[in-house]
């Protein structure tokens, strides 16, 4: 793992001090159709790291950047949008075809952002393989617990641990409202639409798919398989907007910087009232052993 040099003060959670890496893969052709794929994670800093960031006009612009070394030795900014990372491991993708300039040596990556970076590797783009679509088969909301935290190295993300979960959270406050009911949710996750399956904290939702109806595989070819999911999150920083409350509900189209004030356009919301029937918040409710009756 590559990890930044330095963070910033705890108030600025996420954050840490410029920092570079630079990648040499040899000559880089300007009309060769390149590709850069980097695997890593973004430690997000949440409501109060942006509002501490807020008050600190001398921070440099987080998110990463990238630069080629030209022929001539000098670096030049390169015009695409790198973006992160955001939450746990994932790759992301740069397209750099048309992007380098002639007799391009090196690429540099720059950032304040605290992102920890697994592997980044070039590519050459080729045709787009063949994609079958498949929808979950059933699905169910239930109840699961809350994970236990595996103890991992500060260079790796927060991983809960599955199969060892608890009936107590470690925070005291939760959005409070309407959730989705437990049981099956095929109506609400069957299309990216204004339908949501709300899950609230310590919930677990399956999907099973029937494997058998797959396309069969062609001879030499290598099978992977990605999860589609369009959704959003909240949560109960004191900084977030509403953060305490499980609604206003988000809708596609919204304007994201106005959520909240923003009236609800008029949508097909049958499935709310439908759906949304189990109260969340604002205490999560913890287990007791065993039951006292005071007589």
């Amino acid at each position: 793992w590559v990890s930044p040099v330095e963070l910033r003060l705890p108030q600025l959670r996420g954050l840490a001090k410029p920092y570079s890496i630079e990648l040499d893969f040899g000559p880089l052709a300007a009309d060769a159709p390149l590709a850069l794929a980097m695997t890593g994670w973004l430690h997000f800093g949440g409501g109060m790291a942006n509002i501490a960031a807020s008050h600190h006009a001398d921070l440099p612009f987080p998110f990463p950047t990238l630069e080629a070394q030209a022929a001539d030795g000098t670096w030049r900014n390169i015009d695409v949008t790198v973006g992160a990372p955001v939450g746990k491991t994932k790759t992301i993708v740069v397209d750099l075809a048309d992007k380098l300039p002639s007799g391009a040596k090196r690429l540099r990556l720059s950032m304040a952002f605290e992102i920890h970076w697994n592997r980044i590797a070039l590519f050459e783009k080729t045709a787009l393989p063949s994609v079958a679509t498949m929808h979950p088969t059933t699905t169910d909301l239930h109840w699961h617990g809350y994970g236990a935290i595996e103890e991992l190295p500060s260079h790796l993300p927060l991983t809960p641990i599955h199969d060892q979960t608890g009936d107590t959270p470690n925070w005291r406050i939760t959005p409070s409202g309407w959730v989705t009911r437990y049981g099956d949710v095929d109506e609400l996750v069957a299309a990216k639409d204004n339908r949501l399956a709300l899950i609230a904290a310590g919930d677990e939702l399956t999907l099973d798919f029937a494997a058998a109806k797959m396309p069969l595989q062609r001879p030499n070819t290598t099978r992977q398989f990605f999860l589609f999911t369009s959704g959003w999150d909240k949560d109960a920083d004191f900084h977030v907007a509403q953060g305490w409350t499980v609604e206003p509900l988000p809708w596609h189209g919204m304007d994201t910087q106005r959520y909240g004030r923003e009236p609800r356009p008029k949508l097909d919301d049958g499935w709310i009232k439908k759906y949304n029937t189990r109260w969340v918040g604002p205490r999560p409710l913890h287990k007791l052993n065993k039951l006292t009756i005071s007589k």
